[in-house]
């Protein structure tokens, strides 16, 4: 799109406000200099008023100064990142070992008590086993896994075979009750 003559002359204008501000600015600081020369100690007590465009870019630099320290600070060199990995993934080994440990002293195995047969007839009487006794019979023979085994196993496979063996107890349920 081709430029009007009045976005031109407004273009310019700009441009030359821009000028004199800049050179309004440096023409400033050079005089500001003497006045502060460390041979007269005397304050004024009103501070000379500055442009509040200077004091806002002070102040916009001065907080990016500040935020790129921070930013600084917190960098850590490679070396110190992979300490701190190879510290922490002797410690979950350390606490891996210390579990198995304690697994192993921990473990009791129980022991299968006999169920008491009652005496036998002459003439048997067969009757249908007890609810009771059917469900929980593949409770009494399953033993809990051993740490070692859950320590290995991964929570996946581990849904899945309780998944398994919930679905393998309501088939015995419906089928046998």
């Amino acid at each position: 799109m081709p430029v009007t003559e009045e976005q031109k002359e407004r273009k310019n204008e700009m441009r030359r406000l821009n000028r004199a501000r800049k050179k309004a600015i440096i023409s400033l600081e050079p005089e500001e200099e003497p006045e502060e020369s460390p041979e007269e100690p005397e304050e004024s007590p009103e501070e000379p008023e500055e442009d509040p465009e200077i004091i806002r870019k002070r102040a916009i630099a001065d907080k990016r100064r500040a935020s790129l320290a921070l930013a600084r600070s917190k960098i850590k060199p490679k070396s110190q990142i992979t300490k701190e990995k190879d510290d922490e993934i002797a410690q979950i080994k350390e606490e891996n070992a210390r579990l198995k440990e304690l697994a192993k002293k921990e473990v009791v195995i129980p022991e299968i008590v006999p169920k008491k047969v009652a005496k036998v007839y002459n003439t048997p009487v067969r009757q249908r086993p007890k609810k009771e006794e059917v469900y929980q019979q593949p409770q009494q023979i399953q033993q809990q896994p051993s740490m070692d085994y859950l320590v290995n196993q991964s929570y996946a496979e581990q849904l899945q075979t309780r998944l398994r063996d919930n679905m393998l107890q309501r088939m015995m349920q419906d089928t046998f009750m």
